[in-house]
């Protein structure tokens, strides 16, 4: 099949399906797990330069919810066979993108990463009914979905669902944020960058201390 240029799709497994081109990159996921130990990993790289696919490239590989055999095959990462068995759709995976957090106004902003929270909620809707999910937690998820859980919650609210996903899935969550800069880009040229700054503060503070639901944590 002939190959297409899909221009401006980001989703990986979109792409491979729809026979796109794609610059085989998947070796950085033996590289991320086996030759960096750190449990934060940074992406440094310009706009544009692919990070939200790779970010989707990620959840496709690791996310236990999917079976990317398929997709991957004929890739790199498959010639890493005993690593492709013991890590390929074998976590539970968080993927929130922070891309739409904009706004003239701070609480314009704020209620747009409310909605995020909200749509991550519904995604992962399934925690709501888990086995061992603590009520208080059930309650949070709830509020958290219908957008009525105070500032302090929705900070901590991907702590909160990570806790859900370790809980019912009993495998430590792989998180990954796309586009954490973007709501600060914003903030700071509409004027209210410094109220922005303490929330996203807020939210990566929390989730970058020690937290045994996280197994790895990747921000592009």
């Amino acid at each position: 099949m002939a190959k297409k240029l899909l221009v401006g799709t980001d989703i990986f497994d979109k792409l491979i399906q729809g026979s796109g081109y794609y610059v085989d990159k998947t070796e950085i996921l033996y590289e991320l797990v086996e030759e960096m130990p750190n449990e934060v990993t940074l992406f440094t790289r310009p706009r544009r330069f692919g990070k939200t696919l790779t970010m989707s490239m990620l959840e496709n590989f690791f996310d236990i919810g999917r079976n990317s055999r398929d997709v991957f095959e004929g890739l790199a990462i498959m010639k890493h066979t005993k690593f492709c068995e013991k890590y390929m759709n074998r976590y539970p995976v968080l993927f929130i993108s922070l891309k739409d957090i904009e706004g003239l106004t701070f609480e314009k902003a704020y209620g747009k990463l409310k909605t995020v929270i909200a749509n991550s909620c519904k995604k992962h809707a399934y925690l709501e009914s888990g086995e061992n999910v603590l009520p208080s937690d059930i309650e949070l998820f709830r509020k958290l979905q219908y957008e009525t859980a105070d500032a302090p919650n929705v900070e901590n609210a991907l702590i909160t669902i990570m806790r859900m996903m370790n809980t019912v899935c009993r495998m430590p969550v792989i998180l990954l944020i796309d586009e954490y800069d973007v709501p600060l880009a914003k903030a700071h040229s509409s004027g209210y960058y410094q109220k922005m700054l303490d929330v996203i503060r807020g939210i990566m503070s929390i989730l970058l201390k020690t937290n045994e639901a996280i197994r790895r944590t990747a921000v592009p």
